[in-house]
């Protein structure tokens, strides 16, 4: 499986990926494991499109619980994937997290107003009818709750 690594610095010369700026910092983005003393480690566990020269990124960062895993992962294995279709998307990586509970689920569009469009979309609507229904996750599963973080971003090679 594919490697990924998220990396608090602009370091790193020598890697191609994505640079990230937000209003948390700045990040380094790439589809190989780095050995970085703060890069947070991801398994690829699925993906579609590109990255393109620049990009809104958009990381919903959600802990899910050892016990809940299987779960998680079977719901995003079997998504819509109405999302590649949508106006301005570039890019879905999901991360899955190899040192500790928070999974990344990135999206990459051409800007901020491609984004809050699929937001308002039906395919948005589809993505998570199930939120809040029977049929939803057990809220069990999240030890903690999920956090959005936002970048516009510039490739590297």
């Amino acid at each position: 499986m594919k490697h990924a690594s998220i990396v608090e610095t602009s370091e790193l010369d020598s890697v191609n990926g994505i640079v990230m700026e937000g209003e948390n910092g700045s990040f380094f983005f790439c589809e190989e494991k780095i050995e970085h003393s703060n890069a947070k480690q991801y398994e690829v566990f699925s993906e579609t499109g590109s990255f393109r020269e620049e990009g809104f990124v958009v990381i919903n960062n959600i802990p899910v619980t050892e016990q809940g895993k299987a779960a998680f992962e079977e719901r995003f294995k079997n998504r819509a994937g109405l999302v590649e279709s949508e106006p301005g998307f570039q890019a879905i990586r999901i991360l899955r997290p190899l040192s500790d509970d928070t999974y990344a689920i990135m999206t990459v569009w051409d800007n901020e107003d491609s984004f809050k469009n699929w937001q308002t979309s039906k395919s948005y609507e589809n993505a998570h009818k199930k939120r809040g229904t029977e049929s939803a996750l057990s809220k069990d599963i999240f030890p903690r709750p999920s956090f959005v973080t936002t970048f516009h971003s510039t490739l590297k090679r």
